[in-house]
C-alpha cells in the first residue's frame, strides 16, 4: 500500500465534517493516556511501502529505545563534540521513512542543528506494531530523550518538528511532558479524529470508539500544550486553515501558539516552513 503522497484530509468532505465540531476535555492528554490504554485489535506493521535506504554522506544510523522497543533513526554526523549544539527531531510524513524525508529537513543541518529522524514503531520493518498516533507519541518523546544523552547536544535546546502525519504527531507530543523546548507542526491537522474516520481500513483499533478518538485529538487538550508551539499550514489546504487557526487561538489562552499560512502545496511548503522554524527556534 503506497500512501506517502496522501494529504491529511479530503477537502470537500472535511468541510462538511468540521462544521460545529469542538470539544475541550477537562483532563490533560497525559492523564487521558494514562487512564485509557488504546485497544489495538490487530497487530500489523505500518501500512506503507518502503525500500531499504543507503546512508547518505554525513549521516549515521543509531538505535534508540522507546519502552521495550529498540528502534532505528538517522542522525547527522558531527566531527567536533567539544561544542554544544542545538538539536531537532524531525517526524517524517506518511507511515514510512525514506531518504527524501531526510533531504526535506536538511535545512536544519545547514543551520547548525544536529538532526535526528526516527523510524517509529512498526515502520520500515522495525520492532513493534502500528498504533496510528498512539504509541508513536511515546517514540517521538523517546527520540528527544536520546538526544539529551549525547555529549555534543545542548540539552536545553532540543526541539521537535514534523510534517503531515508527523505534523499531527508533533501537536500531540507538544501536549505531553518531553525534553523539547519548542515544537513546530507542518501540515498537521488539529481535529485528527475527523481524518482518522476516513482511514478506518488501516486503523489498528476501532476508530468509532470515543475513547480511541479522545487520546488522538489535539484540539481536545488545548490546555495541555507544554511548550511554545508553531503551526504551519499550506495555502493549498484551505479547509485546514480555519481548523488550525482555531486550535492555535485556543492554545494561546494557556500557552504559546502561533499559526502561519505558508504559500504552497503539501510538499512545497516544507522548505519555507523549516526556514521559518529555524528563525523561531533560534529566538526561543
Amino acid at each position: 500500500m503506497k500512501i506517502k503522497t496522501l494529504g491529511l484530509f479530503k477537502p470537500l468532505l472535511l468541510l462538511s465534517l468540521t462544521a460545529g465540531y469542538f470539544s475541550v476535555h477537562a483532563q490533560d492528554l497525559q492523564t487521558a493516556r494514562a487512564a485509557y490504554a488504546s485497544q489495538i485489535t490487530k497487530k500489523v506493521k505500518s501500512p506503507q511501502d518502503f525500500v531499504p535506504e543507503k546512508l547518505p554522506a554525513g549521516v549515521k544510523e543509531i538505535d534508540y529505545v522507546s519502552g521495550k522497543l529498540h528502534l532505528k533513526a538517522w542522525i547527522s554526523a558531527t566531527t567536533d563534540n567539544s561544542k554544544k549544539m542545538p538539536a531537532v527531531v524531525f517526524l517524517h510524513g506518511g507511515f514510512s521513512f525514506s531518504a527524501d524525508d531526510w533531504v526535506s529537513a536538511q535545512g536544519f543541518v545547514n543551520a547548525g542543528y544536529l538532526l535526528l529522524m526516527p523510524r517509529l514503531r512498526g515502520e520500515n520493518g522495525g520492532e513493534g506494531y502500528f498504533e496510528m498516533f498512539g504509541g508513536e507519541v511515546d517514540d517521538a518523546i523517546a527520540a528527544g530523550k536520546y538526544l539529551a544523552t549525547l555529549q555534543q547536544v545542548d540539552a536545553q535546546r532540543i526541539y521537535l518538528a514534523g510534517h503531515s502525519v508527523g505534523g499531527s504527531l508533533a501537536m500531540l507530543t507538544a501536549q505531553m511532558p518531553s525534553p523539547y523546548k519548542a515544537v513546530a507542526a507542518y501540515s498537521g491537522f488539529a481535529r485528527l479524529p475527523l481524518w482518522l474516520a476516513h482511514y478506518k481500513n488501516i486503523a489498528p483499533f476501532n476508530v468509532d470508539l470515543p475513547d480511541e478518538q479522545k487520546i488522538r485529538d489535539p484540539l481536545r487538550y488545548v490546555t495541555s500544550v507544554k511548550v511554545p508551539l508553531f503551526v504551519f499550514t499550506e495555502s493549498a489546504a484551505s479547509p485546514s486553515i480555519p481548523v488550525n487557526t482555531e486550535f492555535c487561538n485556543m492554545v494561546a489562552k494557556y500557552s504559546v501558539c502561533k499559526h502561519e499560512v505558508i504559500t504552497g502545496s503539501h510538499e512545497s511548503m516544507i522548505a519555507p516552513s523549516v526556514a521559518r522554524t529555524i528563525a523561531l527556534f533560534n529566538k526561543s
